[in-house]
């Protein structure tokens, strides 16, 4: 610097100033650029004789091929190559600096590359690929890597990012041939670099080359676990799981003792995010068994339990993994999750008290401790959680269960408040927030409210099955028959295989005494679709009842009260006694089960209604 500012006193006042300039400038980008000699000379920069300099990259910008990989920590070691470069190319390299500092990235490469293809500079084509990356822009990208290659055929990341590239342009074969080029350059370990292209391929190839590719090198490499476990992870980011599965059977077949945990590790959540769970539960075993401290699969275990419904085991595994990891928050979470499904409350309580002012859990825990303490009866303290959450993922649920908790202690009007209060974005909030207040207006006995927040819905989602029988039963409650067999007409219109619809309508028919015949078919396919289901083989014996087949009713009827003690089915299964004359089966029934239900008038009178009778 010292020399080329005594250098500097031969110029004019003009030129000295314009030098002193891209010097400042060039300082404040970390001093892109020294000098090695002087523009001589008293002329304009444009006619100057050209300056001899070694080019290097900018600090000031992160390297673009870190996000590619972590190096370990070591620094890339740039050879400075001296060529020749005019003033005028000097100022072009500080304009596409300033402009890339400025964030126009793509308009820095155009400059960047024109020149690099010019100088055929090593340093500045690495320069025009780091700003090719910025412009997220494929085809610059790959004329920057190109060019980068046939510059720097030595270097290792334009090989890199050319099978990357050749992948995305699903040329397999030329992505094998960069892979090998890249290998011979790398001094990367074959395990590392397999592991980190499967990270990029995961996330930059289209499945089926990318897939491809990985099988080609499990060919190439066969004797390496790192192969087949990046064959795998290729593999389960296209969500092809058996694949991904195969794959790490083949991987723990060359493990070696450093990645035995890695593969069962990754074995785990390939389990987890593939039902039944009862499969991954019987693969892990054995491991566990060897390696009971491997508290990362021991905790996907515990919820590959969870899924397969095996709470008692699962809540022995969380304890387990506490009592080694006391500050494995998840998993205490986790547990109080299980002690909800369980009920045991006070149990959760405290664990979610544990993890309430931990870092990433507050959100969650109140939450869930408004839940605990609603089922402990405990409304107060319920609202008070409830009450902290104002936004946020759980924000809906707290405040629809405000709702609920006022609705308990008979505040309806407060009640009707929250739920006037809540503020919801997008549809499917909009859509759940309708339900709750049609759920909310019908159990507080305001029937045409709810049907009118039916009608919202059905305005948005005008076929979803659910809001139609929704709807339906409501219109049954306030004696609208027209509108109800109209939407279950159109629920079963949409879903012809739809049981509930079926057997609704059916039993309508039934009921009425009308289109017995049609009720048939209808009850016959429900109970076809489920043949075990009381309510279904209630309503085919009671079509039967009506049709005067009294044996056919009883049969049925003793198979829906075989199933469930209901009040509807032991009220037409004593009819049917009565209508066949087994009149004292009938009142064997009637005595044995009537208390059971003393809230329904017609089941208490029944045998009086009947003796009566005749």
């Amino acid at each position: 610097m010292l020399e080329t500012l005594q250098c500097g006193k031969k110029r004019n006042i003009r030129n000295n100033n314009r030098v002193r300039s891209c010097l400042t400038f060039g300082m404040a980008l970390g001093c892109l650029f020294v000098l090695n000699g002087c523009v001589q000379g008293e002329g304009d920069l444009k006619t100057s004789k050209v300056t001899s300099l070694p080019v290097t990259a900018s600090p000031v910008e992160e390297d673009s091929i870190s996000n590619l990989e972590k190096r370990g920590g070591e620094e890339k070691a740039h050879s400075q190559t001296i060529i020749a470069l005019h003033a005028g190319d000097m100022y072009q390299i500080m304009v596409a600096e300033m402009m890339a500092l400025k964030g126009f990235e793509a308009q820095a490469f155009d400059i960047m590359f024109k020149l690099a293809n010019k100088l055929k500079s090593p340093e500045l084509a690495e320069r025009a690929f780091q700003f090719s990356m910025k412009t997220y822009n494929a085809q610059k990208i790959e004329a920057a890597t190109q060019l980068w290659r046939n510059v720097a055929p030595q270097e290792k990341i334009p090989w890199r990012a050319s099978f990357l590239i050749a992948l995305r342009q699903n040329d397999v074969e030329q992505a094998l041939s960069d892979w090998k080029q890249y290998r011979r350059l790398s001094d990367e370990t074959l395990e590392r670099d397999l592991l980190i292209a499967a990270q990029k391929i995961s996330v930059s190839s289209p499945p089926e080359p990318g897939l491809l590719f990985f099988h080609h090198l499990v060919e190439l490499y066969p004797d390496t676990w790192a192969s087949y476990f990046a064959l795998g992870l290729v593999a389960d980011a296209f969500n092809q799981f058996q694949v991904a599965l195969d794959a790490l059977e083949e991987a723990k077949k060359h493990q070696t003792s450093l990645s035995e945990a890695r593969i069962h590790q990754f074995l785990a959540k390939l389990y987890l995010q593939n039902p039944p769970a009862e499969r991954g539960i019987a693969a892990l075993t054995p491991y566990l068994e060897k390696y009971p401290k491997d508290w990362l699969v021991q905790e996907r275990m515990a919820r590959l339990e969870v899924q397969a419904l095996r709470y008692k085991e699962a809540m022995k595994r969380y304890r387990m993994i506490l009592k080694a990891e006391p500050d494995a928050h998840t998993s205490r979470l986790s547990l109080a999750l299980i002690q909800i499904e369980q009920e045991a409350f006070q149990e959760a309580e405290k664990n979610l008290l544990e993890v309430l002012a931990k870092k990433g859990y507050s959100e969650i825990a109140t939450y869930y401790l408004g839940l605990v303490y609603q089922e402990l009866k405990q409304p107060q303290k319920a609202l008070q959680y409830f009450e902290q959450i104002k936004s946020g993922h759980y924000y809906l649920d707290a405040q629809l269960h405000r709702a609920e908790v006022y609705f308990s202690i008979k505040s309806l009007d407060k009640a009707f408040e929250v739920l006037e209060a809540i503020q919801v974005s997008g549809l499917k909030q909009r859509l759940k927030l309708s339900r709750a207040k049609a759920i909310f207006y019908r159990a507080a006995g305001q029937l045409e409210r709810a049907v009118d927040e039916y009608h919202k819905m059905l305005k948005v989602e005008p076929d979803d099955l659910g809001i139609l029988m929704n709807q339906a039963m409501l219109f049954y409650d306030l004696e609208r028959f027209d509108e109800y067999v109209s939407n279950l007409k159109r629920v079963i219109e949409l879903s012809p295989n739809e049981a509930d619809a079926l057997n609704a309508l059916g039993y309508y028919y039934a009921d009425k005494g009308e289109n017995l015949d049609q009720a048939e078919s209808l009850l016959l396919l429900a109970h076809q679709l489920k043949p075990n289901n009381y309510y279904i083989l209630d309503s085919v014996g009671w079509l039967y009842f009506q049709k005067g087949q009294y044996h056919l009713a009883k049969e049925y009827l003793e198979k829906a009260l075989a199933i469930q003690m209901d009040d509807e089915v032991l009220i037409h299964l004593i009819r049917t006694y009565w209508m066949l004359g087994e009149r004292e089966a009938a009142k064997a029934i009637w005595k044995e089960n009537h208390k059971k239900f003393l809230q329904n008038d017609e089941l208490q009178g029944l045998m009086n209604l009947l003796e009566k009778s005749g």
